[in-house]
């Protein structure tokens, strides 16, 4: 699995042999693009939100919504196939297909494996013992809590990526600064660049 990603026509292009792409891993892979060189004078492709742990202990986790953005899209290889897109849910903000054609005459079928998680609860107790008032406090405190480090998290995210007006992301040589986040840039940036978090 591999993309080609080009920020003057805002495509990310799935490479040769690529015929399933993991939502978190094209999100991913573009923030390691965003991040590298002068990447993040292209406008963002992606807004993104979920992937916490709703029990982890259970397995449980928010699916991934990542949302295409400032008309970024992706381009499926240039072959007859069927392209799986699992591991999250893709969307275009404001609605619409997330791919483009392929540039020559191909057949491509795109098959989406969206997660599906039911959360249930039950009222009546059953074999286990019903839950107290204190307990159903305690639990809805400690979801607020997971909703407000989600919020922080995605509010970085948008400071470091530039989307934040009050907070314009600043890119040097060395460092990336957006608001009070501060992340040192090293390496030779041709062939290894690392991004070390330092605020």
């Amino acid at each position: 699995m591999g993309y080609i990603i080009n920020g003057v026509t805002k495509t990310i292009t799935l490479t040769t042999g690529t015929t399933s792409v993991s939502v978190r891993d094209v999100w991913s892979r573009w923030v390691d693009w965003f991040l590298t060189s002068d990447n993040s004078k292209f406008l963002p492709a992606f807004e993104q939100v979920g992937g916490n742990d709703i029990d982890a202990s259970q397995g449980t986790k928010i699916p991934i919504y990542a949302f295409l953005v400032n008309g970024w899209k992706l381009r499926p290889q240039e072959a007859n196939h069927t392209l799986t897109v699992n591991d999250g849910i893709l969307l275009v903000n404001g609605g619409g297909d997330p791919f483009l054609n392929t540039n020559g005459a191909y057949t491509v079928r795109i098959n989406y494996q969206q997660p599906v998680q039911a959360i249930s609860f039950s009222s009546t107790g059953g074999s286990s013992s019903t839950l107290t008032k204190e307990e159903i406090r305690e639990e809805i405190d400690n979801n607020s809590t997971k909703l407000l480090e989600l919020q922080t998290k995605t509010d970085e995210l948008h400071k470091i990526g530039g989307l934040s007006q009050t907070n314009p992301a600043t890119t040097t040589q060395n460092e990336i600064t957006a608001g009070t986040i501060k992340i040192d840039i090293s390496g030779n940036g041709e062939t290894i660049t690392t991004l070390t978090r330092n605020d």
